[in-house]
């Protein structure tokens, strides 16, 4: 991945979340944004990667229902090998967020973002492959995605395996959140790609 390749989507107030070009920018990174099928698919392989309470499909397609741009899905050979998701949220989402009391796995859809309105802030639910060449994709979409149209936004994830842990508070940047060991917030940037180090592809994280 090349940052002066990317320079051209770069959004110039880092707010950016209009879906038709978050869907786009997905595409160019080489993931597409999921149908029914795909969810069913991506978070079986999300649970047999993943160790602990796995968001279902149910709330992931009602997320994807809401927002049009929020499950993404790599696929080699018409399967699905990878899957990134995550979500924008309304000032009352992030004000849960800030006191502790988001539940990430059973979401509070009051919370989410609506296309047209201004969000506040994001949350990653994260994104898991079963292979290198999926992992670097649905990694560089979630890059790509945060660095160039919403660079300008806090948010939050968690680390849900040790490979996400180590490219959560490594290479993209965010911060643990006291009192809460698996939770991580992400701080505004105050330029595009600022700080930022290229990670390599993991085969599985968030």
């Amino acid at each position: 991945m090349n940052l002066s390749e990317l320079a051209k989507f770069v959004d110039a107030s880092g707010h950016c979340s209009n879906p038709r070009m978050i869907n786009a920018l997905a595409a160019f990174c080489g993931v597409s944004l999921a149908g029914s099928e795909d969810i069913l698919a991506g978070r079986a392989l999300a649970a047999e990667k993943i160790d602990g309470d796995v968001v279902s499909a149910e709330m992931l397609q009602a997320v994807q229902d809401i927002t049009g741009c929020s499950v993404f899905v790599a696929r080699d050979g018409g399967k699905v090998t990878g899957l990134a998701a995550f979500f924008l949220l309304r000032p009352e989402g992030m004000q849960a967020f800030d006191e502790g009391r988001f539940d990430t796995v059973n979401v509070d859809l009051d919370y989410v973002w609506r296309p047209r309105e201004t969000p506040a802030g994001g949350y990653a639910w994260g994104f898991v492959a079963s292979n290198d060449r999926a992992a670097g994709r649905v990694v560089k979409a979630s890059i790509v995605i945060r660095e160039t149209l919403l660079w300008a936004l806090p948010g939050y994830t968690r680390a849900a395996t040790d490979d996400g842990a180590r490219l959560i508070y490594g290479s993209l940047g965010f911060e643990p959140v006291p009192g809460n060991p698996s939770l991580a917030r992400y701080f505004p940037r105050q330029a595009p790609f600022e700080g930022l180090t290229l990670p390599s592809a993991q085969a599985s994280a968030a």
